[in-house]
């Protein structure tokens, strides 16, 4: 699998009474974009904690903009997709544009990630260094794919974002143990505002 350039978050509230059709609709609109169109990836989810707990959450990877501009056409014109949105329990509440940045990582893709740990900050200049150094640290504990973002479009434009996924509670223990005691990771809170952190449990 080839690495990504960009990542599409979309946010949608939705009903919790309709919650499990949602989830089935989404479903079908992803099978329908990787079908028709060429993401690189599909991932999506409901938010577990933070300001839009009980969403859902959908990232789209892709190469180019112009990918993700044929995927737009697709799923807008999918039948699941205007299923849910136009059934009343659902609606958009976020659409951001993040750009990839090059992060050293081994992504362990392949195993199945069960939770997403997404953290949003907002500071004076850019954490690459910061988070390259400590992804042995993320590595360590257990994380499957680790990749840090500038918002481009959409709310927070010039907020970076880190996405981290995982299979188990377990191992965001892990890992958020051991960055307590790291000088990096106290370094770089002290470089930048964290004005966001959602555990986004995968579907």
């Amino acid at each position: 699998m080839s690495n990504p350039n960009y990542c599409v978050i979309t946010v949608a509230n939705c009903d919790p009474k309709f919650m499990n059709k949602a989830l089935d609709l989404t479903e079908g609109f992803k099978k329908e974009i990787e079908l028709k169109a060429n993401p690189i990836s599909i991932r999506y989810g409901v938010m577990s904690t933070g300001q839009y707990a009980g969403a859902i959450a959908f990232f789209q990877n892709y190469a180019s903009l112009a990918d993700f501009e044929k995927s737009f056409g697709v799923y807008q014109a999918a039948d699941d997709y205007q299923a849910l949105f136009n059934s009343g329990n659902a609606s958009v509440i976020m659409r951001n544009i993040a750009k990839y940045l090059d992060i050293p990582f081994e992504q362990k893709a392949s195993s199945k990630a069960k939770y997403l740990v997404l953290t949003r900050v907002s500071g004076q200049g850019s954490m690459e260094n910061e988070i390259t150094n400590l992804a042995p640290v993320f590595a360590n504990g257990g994380a499957l794919t680790y990749r840090l973002a500038n918002v481009i479009t959409g709310s927070n434009v010039g907020n970076q974002l880190l996405g981290v996924t995982y299979s188990s509670m377990a191992d965001i223990e892990n890992v958020y143990d051991n960055l307590a005691a790291d000088e990096t990771y106290s370094g770089l809170l002290g470089k930048v505002d964290v004005n966001m952190r959602n555990i986004i449990t995968l579907k």
